[in-house]
């Protein structure tokens, strides 16, 4: 087959005889005239004689001569499992039938084509007469096989994709679960329909979600729930439920998709937080737009109702230029009268941005395309769309927001597992405080006090009590809620600061941290605070890696290095390592190859590092285990 989808053996032929002739549109059973020089394969048939006629692309597709097509000879060179399909679809009677059958070429290979059947319009003929016109669908039927191969993957990905997958009607009433998700829930698919798997919801959790969940699926944005599932012999454990709506082409909602996650053991970290806002509900983005058009040489202009509303100007005001520029925002005036003389010499295609600002105050923002007029508007020679994108942007910066108050729940919770080396590197300053404290009294004390002595030791009093000054800056500096600010700092130095931090999490992980920085690494630009928790997570995940044997100590090393454009920094372990086919995937949120992991500190890691324009990357030693680090630019991505 070509490109076109004509069959190769006629394809030469086939695109020279033009378009089909009126007598064969028409029905006429004359097929004698002109009927060879139709781009198709085209047949009379009698279904009690068989084929008595046959256009020349029969001859050049199949490579039989006509005489051999008479009778029921041309059935040959149709696949012998659709004969009966295209006899059954010949045999009937009343409007024209369309088949999908497959035609051997003169090379032996089969061919689809969609053919259609329908009796001549002619009286003369018997009403056993059938006119076959063939044309080639192979193109169609390969998008068809690919889009059925598209959706066998897509069910075997469901069932084992590493987490619980379900679907619910737009009632809510679940009509499917993954194998993974009637597994935890110790459930079928025949239990688990409508309603059902609410009897594996935590009997004090089970009516909360259900009036939650009876209550959603009247709303059309994404929805989320925590909860405890198991039974009383197995026990209970906390879940996240996510939930999504797929809409239809008219915005309404027809099923919702949902996945579950086991969050027991961060609920267990995170007892006594609770999260202000996990996720932000994404609302629907609404794009309100109205059509405009102006006929540039007579200055007349047109706005549709849309436009109108959208200005909000009344129905009697003349469309133009003047009352246009009239709501556009101050700030954005001189952008908006640049791109306008754009626009007059209808020159090229004019998209931008700017905001509408109404005398009681309200902003709103307009996405604004423009381009010249198609041929056969005589009386507009540019034509364009004003979109209101206000909700739009509104979302985003929302967005925004809980994705900064995403990052900072998550930092507090990693700060949280660090407990026990932040009191330690609290408490051990406040011994060597109190101790020296005591001594600098004991010198001063004596008869003939020792002004040196204690001198000295209210000197290491002070250096105690500003390394505990410089570990609760660095706490109420994680633990703030404020806007990144980004400054330049040493990466080297953030290391060192870092480490006491983690020294009692790396004992209680038998760990050791060699470093190899290197000395002639420029400043960077970036949120100091945030990259810490980058570094933090990096090293808890080398920590946590997974073993072939817990019997010696982990190795780590932490590795800084230049190049022309950038700083960066790598965390090596010697766990197992990362398999070459999830090297793809662990920056993703959720994806995570640890039993109890949530899948979200590499995701999040990457959210921090591209906001500062640099770049996450891992792989697999050589020599076993993994390296996971970041590159940021050396000036800001301005």
């Amino acid at each position: 087959m070509t490109s076109d989808s004509t069959p190769a053996g006629a394809r030469e032929t086939l695109s020279d005889m033009g378009e089909p002739p009126t007598a064969l549109a028409s029905g006429s059973p004359d097929v004698s005239f002109g009927c060879d020089s139709v781009p198709a394969l085209i047949c009379e048939i009698d279904l009690e004689r068989g084929g008595r006629r046959f256009n020349r692309a029969w001859e050049l597709f199949t490579g039989i001569a006509p005489p051999g097509l008479v009778g029921d000879a041309w059935l040959n060179a149709v696949h012998e499992e659709d004969r009966e399909t295209l006899g059954h679809a010949a045999d009937t009677e009343g409007s024209p039938r369309s088949v999908d059958i497959r035609i051997r070429d003169r090379n032996g290979q089969y061919h689809w084509f969609l053919t259609n059947i329908a009796r001549p319009i002619a009286a003369d003929l018997p009403w056993s007469s059938r006119t076959l016109v063939a044309l080639p669908i192979d193109e169609r039927k390969a998008c068809e096989a690919a889009r059925d191969a598209e959706s066998a993957d897509v069910r075997m990905m469901l069932q084992n994709m590493p987490t619980m997958i379900w679907r619910t009607t737009a009632a809510g009433e679940m009509d499917y679960a993954n194998e993974r998700y009637l597994a935890r829930w110790g459930q079928t698919h025949d239990t688990i329909n409508g309603f059902g798997w609410k009897d594996s919801v935590h009997p004090d959790d089970r009516d909360g979600i259900v009036s939650y969940w009876a209550n959603h699926v009247g709303t059309d944005v994404d929805g989320m729930y925590e909860f405890r599932a198991g039974s009383p012999s197995t026990g209970y454990r906390w879940y996240l439920s996510i939930a999504t709506p797929r809409r239809d082409d008219n915005g309404n909602v027809v099923q919702w998709y949902g996945a579950t996650f086991d969050i027991e053991d961060r609920k267990r970290a995170e007892y006594q937080l609770r999260r202000n806002e996990a996720f932000l509900r994404q609302g629907q983005l609404i794009n309100k737009s109205g059509s405009v058009g102006a006929n540039l040489r007579t200055g007349e202009h047109h706005w549709s109702d849309e436009t109108y509303r959208i200005l909000e100007f009344d129905q009697g005001v003349t469309p133009g230029f003047g009352p246009y520029l009239q709501r556009v925002h101050p700030d954005d005036i001189d952008l908006v009268r640049e791109k306008l003389e754009h626009v007059k010499r209808n020159e090229i295609e004019v998209e931008f941005e700017h905001r509408l600002s109404f005398p009681d105050g309200r902003i709103k923002h307009l996405r604004v395309l423009v381009n010249p007029a198609p041929a056969g508007l005589d009386d507009l020679n540019t034509v364009g769309v004003i979109m209101d994108v206000t909700s739009a942007k509104m979302a985003e910066r929302e967005m925004h927001r809980a994705q900064a108050e995403l990052t900072r729940v998550t930092r507090i919770a990693t700060m949280a597992e660090l407990t026990a080396s932040i009191a330690h590197e609290i408490n051990q300053p406040l011994s060597g405080i109190l101790t020296n404290g005591e001594a600098g009294l004991r010198w001063l004390n004596r008869d003939e006090p020792d002004i040196t002595e204690a001198t000295e030791a209210i000197e290491r009093v002070v250096v105690g009590a500003r390394r505990v000054s410089d570990v609760v800056r660095q706490l109420r500096a994680i633990f703030t809620r404020k806007d990144p600010a980004p400054t330049k700092f040493d990466l080297n130095d953030l290391v060192r600061g870092t480490l006491p931090l983690l020294r009692s999490h790396i004992n209680h992980h038998q760990g050791a941290v060699s470093l190899s920085l290197a000395g002639n690494i420029p400043a960077i630009f970036a949120d100091p605070v945030q990259i810490q928790q980058v570094v933090i997570n990096l090293l808890t995940n080398g920590l946590q890696a997974p073993r072939k044997s817990d019997t010696h100590e982990r190795r780590l090393t932490i590795e800084t290095a230049r190049d022309e454009v950038s700083v960066t920094l790598r965390v090596s372990d010697d766990g197992l390592g990362i398999d070459d086919a999830h090297l793809t995937n662990i920056f993703e949120p959720f994806f995570t190859t640890k039993n109890d992991g949530m899948g979200m500190g590499l995701s999040i890691c990457r959210s921090i590092v591209e906001s500062h324009g640099g770049r996450m990357f891992a792989q697999a030693n050589p020599a076993g285990g993994a390296t996971v680090g970041f590159a940021l630019p050396i000036e800001p991505n301005l």
